[in-house]
């Protein structure tokens, strides 16, 4: 019997740890801006057309992932500069598709860059070859990580969940090197172009996904932010990175609405600029280079996905800049696009449901 005791009571410890670290890694996404002293991690979400590249700062270091195409590494590196990068302490790239890895080799030229973390993929790319040759004339490390090998940066750390060194896909995207961002009780998950197959694979591995920033796959690809993978992540925001009419048509509707579906508020560089969030190890404040005081809300507020104009019978998303000039009076609600469709509303031209 006192066996039996003693098991229960080390389950009933063991679910209580558990339930702790769940807190622990629930934050807010609030509408309080954070000073620069309090701000001990901040994820620059670089506008560079339908591209991706993302700045890591914590308390004085940086990191970068990826760098847009090669026509974008001059805002790139004029972006780095004017936040006050001299030095990279590392460079992850994803992986070699010229609309993450293009930019690098200028950035590579500017700054000191202690390593250049990649995946193990080999693919004939003149792009990439300039972006090795760069690093070998600056004298920057290779560096192939495992699976939860962390970096540090800072007061945060960059742990990396994916490809696994054995990993064979038919599919160069992938093979990006997804990771996961955390500071105090903060975290944000960034997967590069990785798909769903990869997704589901996380889902079943062994690390906790939940994150309180999604910076979707694939630049809001169809091909990636699956429903599985979503719940396991349970974001309270999602960044897209994705250029303005683009020829893929990113973010495609298939992943607007399942983010729409979970009252999960989405950032796109498309639409907003330059996004940037701060932590200050309990919450995100997000500010946007088109709108400073814009911010998201906790996700289950029941907030409606869209908002109409009752007058010009044009839809919007909840968080289109529009809306905040409308008359309440004039605001009427819709969950889902075909809702809308079906009372005779049309989309606003910058949300495209």
């Amino acid at each position: 019997m006192k066996r039996v005791l003693t098991l229960l009571l080390c389950i009933l410890l063991i679910l209580c740890t558990a339930g702790c670290f769940a807190e622990e890694k629930t934050a807010k996404i609030t509408s309080e801006s954070i000073s620069k002293e309090d701000a001990g991690l901040v994820l620059h979400f670089i506008d560079v057309g339908q591209g991706d590249c993302t700045l890591i700062e914590s308390k004085g270091r940086f990191a970068l992932i990826d760098a847009g195409e090669r026509t974008e590494s001059n805002k790139v590196v004029s972006y780095l500069s004017s936040a006050g990068v001299e030095s990279l302490d590392f460079i992850i790239s994803t992986h070699p598709h010229s609309d993450h890895c293009g930019g690098l080799a200028d950035v590579i030229r500017n700054f000191d860059t202690a390593v250049l973390i990649c995946p193990d993929v080999y693919t004939e790319s003149y792009v990439w070859e300039n972006v090795l040759d760069a690093a070998d004339e600056r004298g920057v490390a290779y560096e192939t990580p495992n699976p939860y090998e962390f970096y540090q940066l800072g007061d945060s750390t960059v742990t990396v969940l994916s490809p696994k060194p054995d990993a064979v896909y038919s599919n160069l995207n992938d093979y990006s090197v997804v990771c996961m961002v955390e500071y105090g009780n903060t975290s944000a998950l960034l997967t590069g172009d990785a798909e769903k197959t990869v997704e589901r694979e996380l889902v079943r591995g062994s690390y906790d996904l939940s994150a309180d920033i999604l910076k979707c796959g694939h630049h809001g690809s169809s091909t990636s932010t699956c429903s599985e993978f979503l719940h396991a992540v349970s974001p309270s925001a999602a960044i897209i990175s994705c250029g303005e009419n683009n020829d893929y048509g990113h973010p495609h509707r298939e992943t607007i609405e399942i983010l729409q579906s979970s009252h999960i508020p989405s950032w796109r560089t498309d639409i907003h600029g330059d996004i940037v969030a701060t932590s200050d190890g309990n919450n995100f404040y997000i500010s946007t280079s088109t709108d400073e005081t814009r911010v998201t809300t906790p996700k289950n507020d029941n907030t409606p996905a869209y908002i109409g104009n009752k007058n010009s019978k044009v839809l919007h998303r909840a968080t289109c800049e529009s809306v905040t000039k409308m008359k309440d009076s004039n605001k009427v609600s819709f969950d889902t696009w075909d809702e809308a469709k079906k009372k005779g509303y049309t989309p606003c031209g910058a949300c495209n449901p």
